[in-house]
């Protein structure tokens, strides 16, 4: 009896070590299926794509080629194109699903609703459009590959995405006088407002300790080395200042390139127009000046 005990005993062990060995073996052929399909070429599935130009350098467009812009008046990250007019020349672009290719970061992207209920990508906070030039009335989005809407108005671009400073255009208080006016200005891709000094103005020879201390403190430097800038922006404009331990701070037409502490790091945000503070007056950074 005790033999026969020993005997099933053994079979069922025998049993266990069999199924135990298929498992293996299956789980094995499943891993291998696993390691040998294909990887997705992220590139070629892209519904954002990347295009060059030897005038304008990279730009982007959509998945059929058709150029992208951005809107200097759209700085607050709010669509401003909302006129008659302006709208079915500069049609919105939107994708609910974006794809990027390797060069991008997904997490750039965005969807905001505009005012009268469409919706409407974001890059870096930034609406996207298509543009639409009207032929004998009717309004066309321009053909995949084109660039026609660049430099329309001095507000539109195409967009880059290696722009380090961009173009803004909104109404700013003087905070000297209270009054208001539109201005066009530069801020970084993020859309925070840069200034200038009126001090680097009377004395540049000492720009790198112009604003030192508590100065820095409210109003820190840009620091960039020379960036990729829309087509609008005279580029050979931008040098460097060496300052701060080595450190590079931009400089647009002689002009060291500040933040504003009192923007809180906020985009479209333009508390520092003509403030009278740390012993001189603050501007936004006007390409023009």
């Amino acid at each position: 009896m005790a033999h026969s005990v020993t005997s099933i005993l053994t079979r069922f062990r025998s049993i266990g070590l069999g199924l135990a060995l298929v498992a293996a073996l299956g789980a094995s052929t499943t891993s291998c299926k696993k390691d040998s399909a294909p990887e997705v070429d992220q590139d070629a599935v892209a519904n954002v794509k990347l295009a060059n130009s030897s005038t304008l350098g990279t730009y982007m467009t959509d998945a059929s080629g058709n150029t992208l812009y951005i809107f200097a008046r759209d700085v607050d990250g709010t669509n401003n194109c909302t006129s008659a007019t302006c709208m079915p020349l500069w049609p919105v672009y939107y994708e609910a699903n974006i794809k990027v290719p390797k060069a991008l970061k997904a997490e750039d992207f965005g969807t905001k609703t505009t005012t009268d209920g469409r919706q409407q990508t974001t890059y870096k906070g930034w609406p996207l459009y298509y543009y639409a030039p009207g032929t004998t009335g009717v309004n066309t989005r321009e053909a995949p590959g084109a660039t026609g809407g660049n430099g329309i108005g001095g507000v539109w671009h195409v967009l880059n995405p290696e722009y380090g400073v961009l173009l803004a255009s909104k109404t700013v208080v003087d905070k000297t006088t209270q009054a208001s006016s539109t201005k066009t200005f530069l801020t970084d891709v993020n859309g925070r407002t840069l200034y200038y000094f009126a001090k680097d103005n009377t004395s540049p020879s000492t720009l790198p300790t112009n604003c030192t201390g508590g100065c820095a403190a409210i109003w820190p430097a840009l620091y960039m080395g020379k960036p990729t800038v829309p087509s609008t922006l005279v580029a050979s404009k931008f040098t460097t200042i060496t300052r701060d331990g080595n450190r590079e701070q931009l400089v647009y037409n002689g002009h060291p390139l500040y933040y504003y502490a009192g923007d809180a790091a906020t985009r479209g945000k333009v508390e520092g127009h003509n403030l009278n503070d740390s012993g001189d007056y603050w501007f936004v950074a006007d390409p023009a000046r």
